[in-house]
């Protein structure tokens, strides 16, 4: 599969999230929905990777160590901020909001992964910006 469509399921899977949280919202804060959330999502790749037979001391490197500060940063955190957004201001609002991370994923890849700025994902980061300040406005 290429991976743009990997691309497309992935925001699928996001826009569900925040409606799943919204609706759930009511019945637990936010930092236990994290929890929950990270403890099920981690049950189930254990299982998964145990299954297949992807468990081995190779995870033990230093890719699987950043894998593990990514979902520390972005799973743990990073949801649980997400989380309490949807509570206060919806998901509609939040997901839009979050949904402009690519500006500082682009300015650090340039900075630190040395990754070329474009034309085109100078044109794409305008357009994340102009739509997050018509959010706010």
């Amino acid at each position: 599969m290429e991976g743009w469509v990997y691309a497309l399921l992935a925001v699928v899977c996001w826009g569900l999230e925040a409606i799943i949280v919204k609706a759930a919202g009511d019945h637990v804060d936010s930092l236990t929905g994290t929890g929950i959330s990270c403890i099920t999502a981690g049950l189930v790749f254990l299982l998964y990777l145990a299954g297949i037979g992807k468990i081995s001391g190779q995870v033990f490197n230093r890719s699987g160590i950043l894998y593990g500060l990514a979902g520390i940063v972005s799973f743990a955190f990073g949801h649980y901020l997400y989380y309490t957004a949807i509570n206060k201001s919806g998901a509609a609002l939040s997901s839009s909001l979050v949904a402009t991370y690519p500006i500082l994923t682009v300015l650090i890849a340039a900075m630190f992964l040395g990754e070329p700025l474009t034309i085109r994902s100078g044109i794409g980061t305008l357009l994340i910006v102009v739509g997050g300040l018509v959010l706010l406005a």
